[in-house]
């Protein structure tokens, strides 16, 4: 029964994340006209510009206080500069903007491949927090 219970937290986990995922989507389809295929990227710009931060920073616990605020920004300012440089030309048009930004995120994995690797990076959680 435990683990009925496990499997059913897991899949309203899953979910949520997948409505969230959806309603932004669903969001900034209906407010800008513009379907993004490159969101995902950004999250990744996100995770990886923390990880950096995390490797420069020798101590853990001020590294992931450092680390949040600096992936936020990387990720914004980067979507920001691909909104000026490119969707902005083409708002209105979603099948163009579903193009284009399907090769920006086809790019952007790549570029993480190369830069990084293949495998997946992991950013360790601090020690010495308290446990919840």
């Amino acid at each position: 029964m435990l683990i009925f219970a496990e499997q059913v937290f897991a899949g309203f986990s899953l979910g949520s994340v997948l409505l969230l995922t959806a309603l932004g989507l669903a969001l900034t389809f209906g407010q800008l006209g513009v379907i993004n295929m490159a969101h995902g990227e950004f999250v990744m710009i996100g995770a990886y510009t923390a990880y950096l931060v995390h490797e420069l920073i020798s101590n853990p616990g001020v590294s992931f206080l450092v680390a949040l605020p600096v992936a936020f920004l990387v990720a914004g300012l980067l979507g920001v500069l691909l909104q000026i440089t490119i969707v902005e030309r083409m708002r209105g048009r979603a099948l163009d903007t579903l193009l284009v930004t399907w090769g920006v995120a086809l790019l952007l994995q790549q570029l993480a491949r190369d830069i990084f690797g293949a495998p997946n990076v992991d950013v360790p959680a601090p020690t010495g927090w308290p446990d919840r």
